[in-house]
């Protein structure tokens, strides 16, 4: 059999139909709803609004090392989130009822129920993309209600203030002596490094030096060549004037005539004077009485004799002198004056040579140590200068720790301990949040009216099946 089509038109006779019974079960639920909401207790809610302050000075200059995270004051979302997350938490509460009481609230904190309990109704909200923090709690009229509820938060928040303040106070103490500590350590060891630095200058020079010193070095090598360059020349001039004197020498006779002179020859002198004689003497025997002959044969064979040899000996002679010659002499006095000249060359080129192989080793020496002591004095004032930046940053900390501590000691205005300000203190309102009867009732008559149709349709669909 096929199924018959439904139409709006059914479904509204079927309303008119069981109308009785739809504003039966509406009636019978909304009833039931005002009395129970009616018993229900009442909950009063109470809130208070604190802001985090964020510090009033702040750095004008950027760091990026470590103390831009551990030394800074800004106040981040991680932050918000565990300060809110603190509220809830049982030594919060037991602080807050402890101060209570000794505030003289002990009729009120009789009242409050289990910091178990407390924990869950205690609600503290970070407020998106803002320094605000909302703590609220409902509590019903047997747990105080809206006084009570007042009291906690505003406790809570005040014992905050005072929490946030003694951390803040510690902290900064902390900070204080750890950039302190660190502050000694750093001139400690700049100290050191400038010592490094003195002994290694002392030692091994600077920049300042070297440059000069090398310059020297190079203009007294150059010097030194230049020297025995002009030295060997000298010495190569003086070898050939040597050899010059020494062949013309050779060519030179070392002995020539110096005079020559013409004279009687004392022999033939002599044999004249002798003759002389001889003939003097013949006469005085020719006159003299009483000679014989034989005698006089004497004297004349003497006189044929010597006249004889006389006509042999020369009547004259010629003396000739010799002497070294003056031109051999002073060529000869040239060589003799060149042997210390070319002793002198010889010595002072070994000398020369001495000074430049010396000369080449300490140059060696500068230039194969200057790139590593560079090196190693860049190094060193590298290191520094690194502890002279860390070492301002240390002192920009401290200072800022220390205007930061003095700030904390500035009375508080508007209400401002610990950089939590409260904004809105929590007022006892006797305007209870739940029950909320409106509410309450709307949602009941929307209850009624679905189970009163819903009960229509279930009565006209079995009385269907009956039928069939």
């Amino acid at each position: 059999m096929p199924q018959q089509e439904e139409h709006l038109r059914d479904y509204l006779q079927l309303i008119r139909k069981h109308g009785f019974t739809i504003c039966l079960s509406v009636l019978l639920v909304l009833g039931i709803a005002l009395i129970v909401s009616l018993r229900l207790p009442k909950t009063y809610a109470a809130s208070t609004l604190i802001l985090l302050v964020q510090p009033s000075t702040t750095p004008s200059f950027s760091s990026t090392n470590l103390f831009q995270d551990v030394l800074s004051g800004g106040v981040d979302r991680r932050e918000m989130e565990t300060i809110s997350t603190r509220f809830s938490t049982e030594s919060m509460l037991n602080t807050a009822i402890e101060n209570l009481e000794d505030s003289g609230h002990t009729d009120a904190v009789d009242l409050f129920p289990p910091v178990g309990k407390l924990k869950q109704l205690l609600k503290a909200q970070v407020n998106p993309d803002s320094d605000y923090i909302n703590i609220a709690i409902n509590l019903t009229e047997e747990e105080g209600g809206e006084r009570n509820a007042a009291l906690l938060v505003n406790q809570l928040a005040k014992d905050m203030q005072i929490l946030r303040s003694g951390d803040e106070e510690n902290r900064l103490r902390e900070r204080m002596a750890l950039l302190e500590s660190e502050q000694r350590d750093i001139e400690a060891q700049i100290a050191s490094k400038l010592q490094e630095l003195l002994e290694f200058v002392r030692q091994n020079g600077s920049p300042e030096t070297w440059g000069p010193m090398l310059t020297n070095l190079l203009e007294r090598n150059i010097n030194v060549r230049e020297r025995i360059e002009t030295n060997r020349q000298q010495l190569h001039i003086t070898h050939a004037r040597i050899g010059h004197l020494q062949d013309r020498l050779k060519q030179l006779p070392q002995q020539i005539q110096l005079s020559e002179t013409s004279a009687h020859n004392p022999v033939w002198l002599f044999q004249q004077e002798k003759l002389f004689n001889l003939e003097s003497q013949r006469v005085a025997d020719t006159k003299k009485v009483g000679k014989n002959s034989s005698e006089l044969e004497g004297l004349n064979a003497q006189i044929v004799e010597i006249e004889k040899k006389n006509r042999d000996t020369p009547a004259t002679t010629t003396t000739t002198t010799y002497g070294p010659s003056s031109h051999y002499t002073h060529i000869e006095n040239q060589l003799i004056a060149f042997i210390p000249i070319l002793s002198s060359y010889e010595n002072t080129e070994a000398r020369l040579k001495q000074e430049y192989e010396e000369l080449k080793a300490e140059l060696a020496r500068v230039l194969e140590q200057i790139p590593e002591n560079h090196t190693i004095l860049t190094q060193i004032q590298t290191r520094i200068q690194r502890m002279n930046t860390l070492a301002e940053e240390i002192v920009k900390r401290s200072l800022e720790v220390k205007i930061l501590y003095a700030e904390s000691k500035v009375p508080a205005r508007r209400n401002q301990i610990g950089g939590i300000e409260i904004v809105d203190r929590a007022s006892p309102r006797k305007v209870p949040v739940s029950p909320q009867i409106k509410l309450i009732l709307v949602i009941a008559g929307i209850a009624g009216l679905v189970l009163g149709v819903t009960t229509a349709l279930f009565t006209e669909y079995f009385n269907k099946t009956a039928e069939n």
